[in-house]
């Protein structure tokens, strides 16, 4: 009796050992829900919760929701995904700072538990910085450290979003001075490297697009920044062209952000248009020397380029802005005024509404008023005829009304008074036309 009851004790002892080694959770034993009835469990909450995610119940489904997260964390991704979905609700469901801090400390924490189980670290880490930022904007110092981290710890595998957010960021430390020139210029020639990367591996026509506009961002940030001088910008340039100088991509770049930011008149800017230029002509290589030769003041070299643009560009648009282009310059040249005047004209043959052309021309018929006559008289109507072209220039293009009024208002001024008028036999809105090259019908005003 007594081996007996000795054999049973031993047996339920057995069992009971045998149950609880069965019984171990997920996190306890490295598998994805555990096993015996801790598996059981966590499978159970993992069901509970995806149920009331879906039925969008989402104060249920944190709760068993937790269990997983806690007793499961290889369970599933996607747990990790509805996390952060979860307590982003829950932040938005109260005002409570405090209770809506300890949700950002909670996200934050499911961002950490996901890459100690799943790896990851540099992608996963920019969607904890971007997250953080969003949810609160007092702790952007910890969101630009974790993109920091992420960038070291493989900066290609860092996507485009996290890039985005690592300028702005470091343009609001910058501005705040928490960041000096130095360091705002290296953040930027890192984030350009990435983007292009990114650019370049892009597999479809949508990815692509979505990188350039990225990328283009982060030029826009720096460029408006103050911290792109052609002092710090020149370096970091010549760096990525010298690494890359026959990269069309890469000469399109550097010459785009060099005149954005004004250093036309570089030796960069030439050296890198230059090589465009005799690599793949084209209207825009042309445009783009043409355009230093402009900052350099050299107007005489700059107009063949322009010529060249003209002639490769198969886009009226285009041609109608190289033509506006050109006409000022050749103004600016001291060209003969008729040929400025038909070269304004060929731009707005292809484009009515340039105001520019407009503004060249009436500065024409001001500036060689003279060439029309002998008679003193008849040189001032030429002002009728130019300020006709000014308030021309502002009625098809309003940005260019302070220009043209500024004009109206000088050139008005030099209208011949009413007694002049009459002594000529002419009277207030008698039609006229201009002599000479001008040959612009108008009609009379005098001076106010």
């Amino acid at each position: 009796m007594i081996l007996r009851k000795i054999f049973v004790t031993i047996s339920l002892s057995i069992a009971f050992f045998t149950f609880s080694a069965l019984a171990q959770k997920g996190v306890e034993d490295g598998s994805k829900y555990g096993k015996g009835q801790d598996s059981i469990r966590a499978l159970e909450n993992l069901s509970m919760y995806q149920q009331y995610y879906k039925q969008k119940a989402y104060n249920e489904a944190v709760k068993a929701w937790r269990i997983v997260f806690f007793e499961a964390p290889r369970a599933s991704n996607n747990m990790y995904i509805h996390g952060v979905v979860l307590y982003k609700t829950l932040i938005n469901s109260t005002k409570d700072v405090a209770l809506r801090n300890a949700y950002v400390d909670t996200i934050m924490m499911i961002y950490d538990q996901r890459i100690k189980y799943q790896g990851n670290a540099a992608e996963i880490l920019t969607r904890k910085a971007v997250d953080l930022r969003d949810l609160n904007k007092d702790r952007y110092l910890e969101a630009y450290d974790f993109l920091v981290e992420a960038i070291n710890i493989d900066r290609n595998q860092v996507p485009g979003f996290g890039i985005n957010a690592f300028m702005q960021i470091s343009l609001t430390r910058f501005l705040k001075e928490e960041i000096n020139q130095d360091q705002m210029v290296s953040n930027f020639a890192t984030s350009m490297d990435i983007m292009e990367h990114k650019l370049k591996m892009a597999t479809n026509e949508k990815d692509r697009e979505s990188e350039k506009q990225i990328l283009d961002n982060v030029q826009l940030i720096f460029s408006n920044s103050g911290a792109a001088t052609c002092e710090t910008l020149v370096p970091v340039l010549k760096r990525k062209y010298d690494e890359n100088p026959d990269d069309v991509e890469t000469i399109n770049a550097v010459l785009n952000l060099l005149k954005t930011v004004k250093c036309e008149d570089t030796e960069l800017y030439a050296k890198v248009a230059e090589k465009l230029h005799s690599i793949e002509p084209s209207a825009n290589s042309a445009f783009k020397l043409g355009a230093y030769f402009i900052a350099k003041k050299d107007f005489d070299k700059a107009i063949p380029y322009y010529e060249q643009a003209i002639t490769l560009e198969t886009n009226d648009s285009l041609k109608a802005g190289y033509y506006s282009d050109l006409a000022l310059i050749m103004m600016a040249a001291k060209k003969n005024p008729v040929e400025v005047r038909r070269i304004a004209n060929l731009a707005l043959s292809l484009n009515p509404n340039d105001g520019r052309s407009f503004i060249v021309i009436g500065r024409l018929y001001a500036s060689y008023n003279s060439t029309i006559s002998d008679d003193e008289f008849e040189k001032t109507t030429a002002y009728w005829a130019a300020v006709d072209k000014f308030m021309q220039a502002k009625r098809v293009d309003p940005n260019l009304a302070d220009e043209a009024n500024g004009l109206i208002s000088t050139y008005s001024a030099y209208f011949p008074t009413q007694e002049t008028a009459f002594f000529n036999d002419l009277t207030d809105g008698q039609e006229w036309t201009v002599p000479g090259w001008i040959g612009e019908t108008t009609r009379v005003r005098v001076r106010k």
